[in-house]
């Protein structure tokens, strides 16, 4: 089997994903190799972590604190190895920030983005956050060299409306995981 190239959006996301969709996710991506469910202690968030072959994507639901069966809003994360800002050039774990940064930049730049950033380290690590935290570049640092060492691209979270009857169709399934999680562990 040919490995999977994730190559970023123009506007969100990667690989022509641009909407929080768990069916679209497994409609261009298949079924993952590992899946991870995690409930929140303070039954707030129900999270799915999908694991691929250089690619984890992370999806959390969140719920209202004054109503835990109520469904307040939604994310998705993607983090990967070895990302494509187009069809040629790449940004991978490993690369050093210098080659890393231009690249975003450019980008940003052809897609009439922000190129501004937030940046921030201590003495071992550090992170950049572009096109307002959608893109997120971490990196370690060895001496005076600062080595990528994870890529994150985040879709804006998505509010959960009465009148979006086709999120709250796709998202049924996640919330009766939630209530039988509940119904084990808390509900008499």
């Amino acid at each position: 089997m040919e490995k999977q190239k994730y190559i970023l959006n123009n506007t969100y996301g990667i690989n022509g994903i641009e909407k929080i969709s768990l069916k679209e996710v497994m409609k261009i991506f298949s079924v993952p190799e590992e899946i991870e469910i995690k409930l929140s202690d303070d039954k707030i968030v129900i999270s799915l972590d999908l694991v691929y072959k250089g690619l984890k994507i992370y999806y959390s639901l969140y719920f209202f604190v004054e109503n835990l069966k109520k469904p307040e809003n939604q994310s998705l994360t993607f983090c990967m190895e070895k990302l494509y800002l187009n069809n040629w050039e790449s940004i991978k774990v490993g690369d050093e920030i210098k080659t890393v940064l231009p690249k975003i930049r450019k980008y940003l730049k052809r897609n009439n983005k922000n190129i501004k950033f937030e940046y921030e380290e201590d003495r071992f690590f550090g992170e950049y956050l572009f096109d307002d935290g959608n893109i997120h570049i971490f990196f370690e640092k060895f001496g005076n060299k600062k080595v990528m060492d994870d890529i994150m691209i985040s879709l804006p979270y998505e509010d959960i409306l009465p009148e979006n009857k086709e999120i709250l169709v796709e998202i049924s399934k996640i919330m009766e995981i939630k209530t039988k999680i509940d119904e084990l562990f808390w509900d008499e």
